[in-house]
């Protein structure tokens, strides 16, 4: 009974032991993360206020190319309505040239 009771303490010790080493490695994986999350963090702290910066030169890019798509697209509803305007006078002038201008 004594040599089973030796044995049974061996094993417990070495499963004591290999669960030791198992946190250790543990540890030492945990420590890593904790320093790759660590600077990961300070560099995004670095790197946000430039890509703020980076964001609001799109904006004011964006919002120029918005004022210039407005000015352009006023600038060709002028240009047809000149265009419709000088369609008609034209038409006008025509038909008072050939004598039948005056039922408009």
């Amino acid at each position: 009974m004594s040599l089973f009771l030796f044995v049974l303490g061996v094993c417990v010790v070495l499963v004591a032991l290999a669960l030791c080493l198992a946190l250790l490695r543990l540890a030492r994986t945990l420590a890593a993360m904790e320093e790759l999350l660590l600077t990961a963090n300070e560099e995004m702290r670095e790197t946000l206020p430039e890509v703020r910066g980076s964001l609001e030169n799109v904006n004011n890019i964006a919002a120029g190319v918005n004022v210039g798509l407005r000015a352009a697209g006023s600038g060709a509803s002028r240009a047809g309505d000149g265009l419709a305007a000088g369609w008609y006078g034209l038409r006008v002038g025509v038909q008072s040239l050939l004598g039948g201008g005056d039922d408009e």
